[in-house]
């Protein structure tokens, strides 16, 4: 007997497995001509129930089994085609057995497989399939059904096509099932008829999926609807994180490739997603794998994803890895649990390893034989964040500025090149003539690659005031400097000179600015930010703070974390409604609100950015917060000399300021804030415009004609004190009182 041979290819398996198919059909087509043979003319065949069609029903005697009684002379052709549907079925299975041991791939076998699929399930493929390789089937099917319009097999063709009797037909109907592998794991799909809404369930027509159609015609797609497919191009030993996760992740994939990577379920957890799914592609090409990357929210939404990700994964080989996302909403983590466990139970029916990605060490239950790894991973480090700089920059920036960038951005080597090229963006459109990179560019594209998902909770606030806004006394003045100061030279005291090597908690700033209404915090906040190059955001208390039990502190969780990978500075005004004293517990609120304030006090101490919070009463803030900010700042009312200075301050160049408008003498008389006196200033500008827009006609006659005088601003500063509950009198004008 000569040996058979192995198939060349997947295709090869395919066609002839087809060709067998064609044997099928020939098969039925003639025992549909016998059956019929009386029913109608062929040219009307599917257009019209004839008279002895119906006729012919109603006169048998056995309904269900006259479709499969044969004549003598064609149930002796059908046996020939029978003896020759046998030997090509041993010739396929011998050259099958050949090509498995050739290692030669064959995508059919390798799903019937994987999903334990019997012979007839897999014909019933092969019929799904041939429309998808040859539109001619559908020609062939609709005559079969006898209807022109139902080009797809229906399952009572395909049962008719694999099966040989009545009793046969019967028994089979359970490939067809809901919990039937051909549907639960959605190889396949039950469709209506767009005319027949409510059909019975055998005249249901089937539809291969077009990821499984893509798997066994071998056009593997870049992504699925279940996922997104990532062929990883680095291993291990180049992932951009530290020592110790390279050499854990790499021992865990030893280890895995010694003993087999199915039944595990590997959670990789860190507070950075980027830093998570680049260890899973790195794992992955280790153990010789490509990723299918989804994220659990897919799955609830659409609870039917699952059982084509579990698919997907299975027909590729895919390395299956679930970003698990972080609860940030009202009841989100309870329904995300739900998706997670679904996951965890199939992935240990499929034998596939998962890789769970995390925002933190927590994880769901792990059920049956499944052996669950953990693995913190960690960000890219300093120095490989230093090497990333300074290789995309290439002598752009001196070192001092790339120290700068290492310090504040946590990139790896792809989002640093992406942070320079938006910094080139950048530089071209500000002088497209010589698009030369500064370091404000850099620290602007670093910002806008990290922008926050905060502002559902917070205000961004584009930093206008530099320090020569700011007027505050010399000692004050000092303090904000060195809070500037203290950032700026972060990298020298925590790693040249290795002071955070003595450090167990967070190397951020946190800053109390403490003053009365209108004293200049939210200036100075301000100030820091634009000196520092950071974002800032005013946090909105009252969205963070909620009824229910853990949502605050779900919600601060997501501010401080969204905040350090962004690079910005949190600026909590009215801190004291947040961060006040604990209480004696006398009820669950007591409770549960010290909880709260407990677990700010433990994020603000791993917190690694700058936290501004401020107050007009020092007293309010919880004593244990003050010994873990950095530095407090207190802002004094504005004397005399500190009010002219503000008064001054407030007028742009281009304003048309009266030569009649008496600074000092306005900062003598009126004791307000800078708050209000910035409000006085732009009250007198928009009366003087008014004034002259009522005298004259036409934007630049305006501009001629408007002038800000003493009397504009006088009585804006009468609408301030009105706002207070105060009265301007007449002795607090002097020279300046106006009869009216």
């Amino acid at each position: 007997m000569i040996p058979a041979e192995p198939y060349r290819d997947n295709m090869e398996h395919i066609l002839a497995e087809l060709k067998r198919l064609d044997l099928l059909i020939r098969r039925a087509v003639l025992i549909a001509r016998q059956s019929h043979s009386s029913d109608t003319l062929d040219e009307f065949r599917g257009l019209v129930i004839s008279d002895e069609n119906v006729n012919r029903l109603l006169s048998e005697v056995d309904f269900l089994g006259d479709f499969w009684k044969l004549d003598a002379e064609l149930r002796k052709y059908i046996g020939r085609l029978d003896d020759e549907l046998e030997r090509r079925q041993a010739e396929i299975h011998a050259r099958m057995a050949a090509s498995a041991r050739e290692d030669v791939r064959l995508g059919l076998a390798h799903l019937a497989s994987i999903f334990d699929l019997s012979p007839a399930e897999v014909d019933v493929l092969l019929i799904a399939l041939a429309p998808e390789v040859e539109p001619r089937y559908e020609t062939l099917f609709a005559y079969l059904q006898n209807d022109v319009t139902r080009k797809r097999p229906s399952l009572d063709l395909c049962l008719n096509l694999i099966c040989r009797s009545v009793h046969e037909k019967i028994q089979a109907r359970q490939l067809f099932s809901p919990d039937a592998a051909l549907f639960a794991f959605r190889l396949l799909e039950l469709r209506e008829e767009s005319y027949d809404r409510r059909p019975t369930h055998l005249r249901h027509f089937l539809k291969m999926d077009d990821t499984v159609a893509r798997y066994l015609l071998e056009h593997q797609p870049e992504g699925t609807a279940s996922g997104r497919l990532i062929v990883p191009g680095s291993g291990i030993e180049d992932l951009q994180s530290s020592a110790a996760t390279r050499q854990e992740l790499g021992t865990l994939a030893d280890v895995l490739k010694r003993n087999g990577i199915t039944q595990a379920v590997l959670q990789f957890w860190g507070p950075n997603d980027a830093p998570l799914l680049e260890a899973a592609e790195a794992f992955a090409y280790a153990i010789g794998k490509t990723v299918l990357y989804t994220d659990l929210s897919k799955l609830d939404v659409d609870p039917g994803n699952l059982e084509a990700l579990i698919r997907d994964a299975s027909l590729w080989d895919n390395l299956l890895v679930v970003n698990r996302g972080r609860p940030d909403g009202e009841g989100k983590a309870g329904r995300t649990a739900g998706a997670e466990e679904k996951i965890l139970a199939q992935a240990a029916k499929s034998n596939l390893a998962l890789v769970m990605l995390s925002s933190d060490e927590q994880f769901g239950i792990v059920s049956g034989p499944m052996q669950l790894w953990r693995l913190q991973i960690d960000g890219p480090d300093y120095e490989n964040r230093h090497r990333a700089w300074r290789e995309a920059l290439n002598g752009m920036l001196p070192d001092s500025a790339i120290d700068r960038l290492a310090d504040l951005f946590s990139f790896s080597g792809s989002r640093v090149e992406q942070a320079v090229g938006l910094a080139r963006a950048r530089a071209t459109l500000r002088d497209s003539s010589n698009p030369t990179i500064a370091l404000p560019d850099v620290l602007a594209a670093g910002r806008d690659l990290t922008a926050p998902n905060i502002q559902r909770f917070a205000t961004p606030i584009e930093p206008k005031n530099g320090w020569d806004d700011l007027v505050l006394p010399p000692e004050e003045m000092k303090q904000l400097r060195a809070v500037a100061g203290r950032l700026q030279n972060r990298n020298t005291v925590h790693r040249t000179w290795e002071f955070g090597a003595k450090m167990s908690r967070g190397r951020g700033l946190g800053v109390l600015f403490t003053g009365s209404t209108g004293s200049g915090k939210t200036m100075a906040a301000e100030v820091l930010a634009l000196e520092l190059s950071l974002r800032l955001f005013q946090i909105d208390l009252a969205s963070v703070v909620s009824k229910y039990i853990g949502e605050t502190e779900s919600h601060l969780d997501l501010i401080f974390r969204e905040a350090e990978l962004s690079q910005s500075l949190l600026f909590f005004d009215e801190a004291d409604a947040l961060f006040g004293k604990r209480t004696e517990i006398s009820d669950a609120h007591d409770h549960y609100a010290n909880i709260e304030v407990n677990y700010l006090l433990q994020r603000i101490e791993q917190y690694q950015g700058v936290v501004v919070l401020a107050t007009n009463f020092q007293e309010n803030i919880d004593e244990a917060f003050l010994r873990r900010l950095h530095c407090v700042v207190k802002f004094p009312f504005p004397d005399e000399l500190a009010r002219e200075q503000i008064w001054r301050r407030q007028f742009p160049a281009k304003a048309p300021v009266g030569k009649d408008v008496d600074f000092a003498f306005l900062a003598k008389q009126f004791k307000l804030s800078g708050g209000n006196i910035r409000n006085a200033a732009l009250e007198a500008a928009f009366l003087a415009a008014e004034e002259a827009g009522s005298k004259t006609a036409g934007t630049k006659a305006l501009h001629a004609e408007a002038c800000i005088t003493m009397d504009h601003v006088i009585e804006a500063i009468r609408h301030e004190y009105q706002k207070q509950g105060k009265l301007v009198m007449k002795t607090d004008l002097g020279r300046y009182w106006r009869a009216s």
